[in-house]
């Protein structure tokens, strides 16, 4: 009788390895990030009370009399017509012009005119 030989390119008989199990999540597992809720109840935050702020004091207007504001407005006009050649206008247009110029001027720069003597607006 004949006795078989392995051949020489037979491969080893090598162990299986054990398949990879997952861990199994325990029954009594908590949860990491759950906090305990508190028995007491939030307190509200009282927000910060702020002191009352004075309401600014207003620097007093400086006014202008009547004859000062008309001498201002005088050369105002003046200086209109001169520009426009003292042709092809009117007096009156010219200061009527000069006059609201000046008056915005005087606005911008915290001035008023003071109310002349027959001014029907007094009060």
């Amino acid at each position: 009788m004949s006795k078989k030989t392995a051949p020489a390119t037979a491969k080893k008989p090598t162990k299986k390895a054990a398949p990879a199990t997952a861990e199994k999540p325990s029954k009594k597992a908590a949860p990491a990030t759950a906090e305990k809720p508190s028995k007491k109840a939030p307190q509200p935050v009282a927000a910060p009370v702020a002191a009352p702020v004075a309401a600014p004091v207003a620097a007093p207007l400086r006014t202008i009399d009547r004859a000062e504001f008309e001498s201002i407005v005088r050369a105002e006009a003046h200086a209109l017509a001169l520009a426009r050649g003292l042709r092809n206008g009117s007096p009156f247009a010219d200061w009527l012009r000069a006059e609201a110029a000046v008056l915005a001027r005087l606005s911008a720069e915290g001035l008023t005119l003071a109310p002349s003597a027959n001014d029907s607006t007094r009060a």
